[in-house]
């Protein structure tokens, strides 16, 4: 039997498509054919630590003395309550800084951390480290957590420290520093490790 060079075109053009179904057949089969696992791993999330003081002084300034005279004395005590999710270091520094006539710098000031034996009893403070024995004036060079005052690294959670502040009007203060004014707001920040 002859075959034409139609037929054989013919023949062509029908084994073409046949082939492309026959290959897709077998693909098809193939891929189905595969064994497959897969596995997840759902619910990541992130949360930030937090920290946070407060200080038991209700809205009150720790001193507000008028009419001082050389060699007068006082003290008073504030706790300062830490609650934190990582360790953290706490510092002490001041802000909105007055010294009329330079009287800050003849008012001594004592700062100590500890604990109290009976909460509320300043008189009952023990100290177990001094973060500042000087004047107001350098006390008041401490304006930022960089160049604060103290280390204090609360333990994780809740914790609590106490400040007494001590001071003293230098007995040689001069009488240009009469009816002068001093002035400072003590200032903790907690920043975590």
């Amino acid at each position: 039997m002859h075959i034409t060079t139609r037929q054989s075109r013919l023949a062509a053009w029908i084994a073409l498509p046949l082939a492309v179904v026959a290959s897709g057949a077998v693909i098809a089969t193939a891929s189905y054919a595969a064994f497959s696992a897969s596995t997840d791993n759902a619910g990541n999330s992130w949360r930030t630590g937090a920290v946070a003081l407060q200080d038991d002084d209700q809205g009150l300034a720790l001193f507000d003395v008028a009419d001082l005279v050389p060699g007068d004395t006082g003290s008073n005590c504030i706790t300062v309550t830490a609650d934190t999710s990582k360790a953290s270091t706490v510092k002490l520094f001041t802000a909105d800084n007055l010294d009329e006539d330079a009287v800050a710098q003849h008012l001594g000031m004592t700062v100590e951390r500890g604990a109290l034996g009976t909460a509320g009893d300043c008189s009952t403070f023990t100290a177990s480290s001094t973060v500042h024995d000087g004047t107001l004036a350098s006390l008041a060079t401490a304006t930022s957590f960089a160049t604060g005052l103290d280390s204090w690294t609360p333990s994780t959670g809740t914790d609590a420290a106490t400040y007494r502040f001590s001071y003293e009007l230098d007995p040689g203060t001069p009488n240009t520093a009469q009816g002068a004014a001093a002035g400072t707001t003590f200032v903790w920040e907690a920043q975590s490790d």
